[in-house]
């Protein structure tokens, strides 16, 4: 069962239309219109699972809250929109009903269950005013009942509908969405959820080349690669600050009594690797790097394309060195992100994120002291390095100041591609020491870095920057033969597959559309090169070729093709 408490000034409400054709049956003799002055309204949400059981834990929280505030008038609110996992409706009205039956000496409004109802409240300002609850029957283990052939009819056609659209950006420019979509790159679906993208095996391709690309770039730079759970338990959150500091941000799950969160980083897990054996300088720096699966609770109403998502793909990476190896790792690690912003042709202007000091939401590490310090290391290092930056206060992460290499959309938003950041508290928090070559025990520093950052977000840039019109070597489809007639069909078919042995991403078009109409539909599926067989070329052992953007038609042999379009891949030319 889940509670939003809200201590108002006043209430009104009124039911409009039933949401439910079986209410007056399990809910008769309902007051469909009502009101309630300085009182305390607990919009409930009855989950499955919910039983009577969990009436007492309800009534006492109710009566808690009640005394805190100071009112003796409640508003018991039925709210389904506080849960996706709601329980029978019957369930539902006996729990309240009981409810409200228990809270004696109390002044009870109930508003009715199971209709659409409008509503209006003014909800007071001090810091109890507004408080959510969770309550929990422990050991109650409910077994789901089946979906009813309606129920599976209604999601199967949710299932089915893939609803992605979005406006237009500045000068009629498509957003990642509508590319996506319309190029068949990934779609979301309310029965998966909000904030998670499907990948389609075109969409996937990208994916998998940037991850690639990045991969073997930072192994030739040397870093390790590690591979680390999806989540953790609490304490290892806890070690790390990121419990007391970013948990709103967290999917928290409770595993047999234990707290445990979707990892939103791989900084405590990387550092959990370094301390397995003990380090000296001749270790450092030690550079870790993983391709990681990363979970964020963005709110729902930022969620947007592939640019801010639940889930997401981070090429992370950290650094752990002495002190005085700091200001050359950072600049290895600009050397890598400069090299990456050439090869993907993004274009990216640098911020400076501060500290707030001002902030009082516990958004930062409390340390003064090690804040200047480490923002005057980092600000000799981006003036040493001769970057070009603007200064942001209050955009630092919670454990140190960063660089942010951020980048517009198509709608003219600004949001960050890449980050740096020089940690300054979780060396010591998680005891991230070497023996240096004096046989002391020294603390290190800590890089954090993402090399391509997140993998989606890249994509959302790419796909807008281009409007669809990838590299070759990013290509979902770098060629589709196209045959003119039945007669060659198998000779397209051959030519397909020496280009997949060769490892190029070819389709065959032998459907019974005029070569003109095969044409458009491979231009406007951005497909880069577009390769056409008729008698012509099957007698001579030929192909034709033209490019996306050209209208000039080739002809060449195989061979030649192959290795022209295998250059090409690996020049990574934009």
């Amino acid at each position: 069962m889940k509670t939003l408490n809200l201590h108002c000034d006043y209430i009104k409400f009124k039911a409009l239309k039933k949401a439910l054709k079986s209410v007056d049956e399990i809910a008769p003799n309902q007051k469909l219109e009502g009101e309630s002055k300085e009182c305390l309204v607990v919009m409930v949400a009855v989950e499955k699972g919910d039983s009577k059981e969990t009436i007492p834990e309800l009534v006492d929280s109710i009566k808690k809250i009640a005394e805190d505030v100071k009112t003796k008038n409640i508003v018991l609110y039925p709210y389904a929109h506080l849960s996706s996992n709601l329980g029978k409706p019957g369930t539902a009205v006996e729990v309240l009903n009981e409810t409200a039956k228990k809270l004696k000496g109390f002044k009870v409004v109930q508003a009715p269950f199971g209709y659409y109802k409008s509503f209006e409240l003014k909800v007071k300002g001090h810091p109890l005013s507004e408080l959510s609850r969770e309550f929990v029957v422990k050991g109650n283990e409910v077994e789901e009942a089946e979906l009813s052939k309606e129920e599976r009819a209604q999601m199967l056609r949710k299932l089915s509908k893939v609803k992605m659209q979005a406006p237009r950006g500045k000068n009629d420019l498509k957003s990642n969405v509508e590319l996506g979509r319309d190029l068949d790159l990934y779609i979301v679906n309310e029965i998966v959820g909000p904030g998670l993208p499907l990948l389609t095996p075109k969409g996937a391709t990208i994916k998998r080349e940037i991850e690639r690309f990045t991969t073997d770039e930072e192994l030739k730079r040397g870093y390790e690669y590690t591979s680390t759970p999806i989540m953790a338990k609490s304490d290892l959150f806890k070690i790390s600050g990121h419990w007391q500091h970013y948990k709103k941000d967290m999917f928290v799950l409770n595993i047999e009594g234990d707290d445990y969160a979707l990892r939103p980083m791989t900084c405590p897990f990387q550092f959990v690797l370094y301390k397995r054996k003990p380090r000296t300088y001749k270790d450092l720096p030690k550079k870790y790097a993983e391709i990681a699966t990363l979970y964020r609770k963005e709110q729902s109403g930022e969620l947007r394309g592939l640019t801010r998502l639940w889930q997401f793909t981070l090429a992370d990476g950290h650094i752990i060195c002495t002190p005085e190896q700091l200001e050359e790792e950072f600049g290895k690690v600009m050397d890598l992100i400069n090299y990456i912003i050439k090869t993907f042709g993004i274009e990216v202007w640098y911020r400076f994120s501060k500290w707030g000091p001002d902030n009082k939401n516990n958004k930062y590490v409390d340390n003064p002291k090690a804040w200047e310090a480490t923002q005057k290391s980092m600000k000799k290092i981006l003036d040493n390095a001769k970057i070009n930056y603007v200064e942001a206060d209050d955009e630092a992460a919670f454990y140190g100041p960063k660089l942010d290499l951020q980048y517009k959309d198509v709608y003219g938003k600004e949001d960050t591609l890449i980050t740096i950041q020089i940690d300054f508290a979780l060396p010591e928090k998680f005891g991230l020491t070497y023996l240096a070559e004096d046989g002391k025990e020294k603390e290190a520093m800590v890089i954090h870095r993402s090399s391509t950052g997140a993998t989606e977000r890249i994509i959302a840039y790419l796909l807008e920057k281009t409007q669809g019109n990838l590299p070759l070597w990013l290509s979902p489809i770098q060629a589709r033969i196209m045959t003119m007639n039945d007669d060659v069909k198998d000779y397209g078919k051959e030519i397909k597959n020496k280009l997949m042995e060769s490892g190029i991403r070819v389709e065959l078009d032998n459907s019974n559309e005029s070569i003109g109409k095969k044409a458009r539909n491979a231009i406007v599926d951005k497909v880069f090169y577009l390769v056409t067989v008729g008698e012509k070329e099957k007698s001579g052992g030929k192909i034709a070729v033209r490019g996306r953007a050209s209208k000039e038609i080739t002809t060449m042999d195989l061979d030649e093709f192959i290795s022209k379009l295998k250059e090409e891949i690996s020049s990574k030319t934009l």
